[in-house]
């Protein structure tokens, strides 16, 4: 299964729907994680936090979401 996890884009939010650790845990049960490049920049989380745990980084945000599974965002 491909997860796509792409920025939050409502003005003012600074929730993130996936930290490096759920990542893990996705990619450790067999899933492959895509994320937005910057995903987690609100809570000072870099990218290299969320590769080293499995997830791909793409600055791409259209084809990360048309070739998911599943997309995870908060709203």
């Amino acid at each position: 299964m491909n997860i796509a996890v792409p920025k939050e884009v409502h003005e003012g939010e600074t929730r993130v729907s996936m930290i490096p650790e759920h990542v893990a845990k996705l990619v450790q049960a067999g899933a492959d994680v895509s994320i937005e490049t910057g995903l987690g920049q609100t809570l000072r989380i870099v990218d290299d936090e969320y590769t080293k745990a499995g997830a791909t980084a793409s600055p791409d945000r259209n084809a990360l979401i048309q070739n998911a599974d599943m997309v995870l965002r908060i709203r």
